[in-house]
C-alpha cells in the first residue's frame, strides 16, 4: 500500500498532537493537582482544616522523606479518611509531593542571612534554647531534639516557629496542668494517659505518674513550655542568627557520617 506525501504529513501531525496531549497531561502543575485533590481537606495552604491536619507545618509530616510522602499520597491511609491517589499516575503524585514541599517552605534555594556562630552562642546562652532543646548531644531533652530540625524548613518557617511557638502544636508539645488533692499545682508535658493514670514530664526532666482518682483537676492547655516573647527579647538580627545556626547545623554532616567518610578515604 502506498501513502501520498500529504497523507504521511497528516499522520505525523496527528501523532504529534497526541504526543503533545499526553505530555501536557503528565506535566500538570503540582499546585493545580493539590488544589483539585487535596485542598478541600488540608486547606489551600496546607495548614489543615476540619477534615485533615496541617501538612505544611507539622514536624511529623515535614520530616518524612519524599518516598514516604509519595507512598501516602499514592496508597492513602486506611481508617483516617486519607484516600489513595495512585490512579493519578506516578508523575502526578510526585508533582503533588513537590508542591507540598513548597508549602512547607522547603526549596532548592534558601537565603540564610544570619551568622550561625553567633546563633550557636545565643542558643546556648541568652536565648536559653538549650535549656529544653538538644543539638548534637548538647542541651536539654524535655523538648524536641533540633539536630536535624532545620533541614526541612525555610528560614522563614524556622523563625515563625521561634516567635509563634503555640502555632500548630503537636499533642506531645502541649503543657498539661494538674491540681492534686493536697492542692499542689504541677505542670508538664503529657507523655501518656489512660482512663486511670496520667504521665507527665516536668521542665526539670523528671517523669511523674499520677492516679486520676487522686487529682482535683487535669487541664490540657493549648500552649507549649517555650517562651512566647522571643520577638521582644531578641533583636531581629539575633533571631536571624539562631535561625541560621539551626539550618546550617541540620545540613552539616553528622559525626557518624564524618567518620564514615574518613574510613572511605582511608580505604582508598
Amino acid at each position: 500500500m502506498r501513502f501520498s506525501l500529504h497523507a504521511v504529513v497528516l499522520l505525523l501531525a496527528a501523532n504529534l498532537v497526541e504526543a503533545t496531549s499526553h505530555a501536557q497531561q503528565k506535566t500538570v502543575s503540582g499546585d493545580r493537582l493539590f488544589s483539585a485533590n487535596c485542598a478541600a481537606c488540608h486547606g489551600s495552604d496546607g495548614h489543615g482544616g476540619e477534615r485533615a491536619p496541617s501538612i505544611a507545618t507539622l514536624r511529623s509530616v515535614i520530616s518524612l522523606s519524599n518516598a514516604d510522602l509519595e507512598g501516602i499520597v499514592g496508597k492513602g491511609i486506611s481508617g483516617v479518611g486519607m484516600p489513595a491517589f495512585g490512579y493519578l499516575g506516578d508523575p502526578q503524585v510526585r508533582a503533588i509531593v513537590a508542591y507540598v514541599r513548597t508549602l512547607q517552605g522547603k526549596g532548592p534555594s534558601m537565603k540564610i542571612s544570619g551568622d550561625p556562630k553567633s546563633g550557636r552562642t545565643l542558643f546556648y546562652g541568652k536565648a536559653a534554647c538549650s535549656k529544653c532543646h538538644m543539638v548534637n548531644g548538647e542541651g536539654g531533652f524535655i523538648a524536641a531534639d533540633l539536630s536535624t530540625y532545620g533541614d526541612s524548613l525555610s528560614p522563614a518557617a524556622v523563625r515563625r516557629a521561634i516567635v509563634e511557638p503555640n502555632r500548630d502544636l503537636e499533642p506531645e508539645s502541649k503543657v498539661v496542668e494538674i491540681y492534686t488533692s493536697d492542692d499542689r499545682h504541677i505542670t508538664g508535658l503529657l507523655r501518656d494517659e489512660d482512663n486511670f493514670t496520667i504521665y507527665l514530664q516536668t521542665e526539670d526532666g523528671r517523669y511523674l505518674t499520677f492516679s486520676k482518682a487522686d487529682l482535683k483537676s487535669v487541664r490540657h492547655t493549648a500552649h507549649s513550655i517555650m517562651p512566647g516573647d522571643y520577638e521582644a527579647t531578641l533583636s531581629s538580627k539575633e533571631l536571624e542568627d539562631v535561625v541560621s545556626f539551626l539550618i546550617t547545623t541540620a545540613s552539616a554532616p553528622r559525626p557518624s557520617e564524618r567518620g564514615s567518610t574518613k574510613r572511605h578515604r582511608d580505604d582508598d
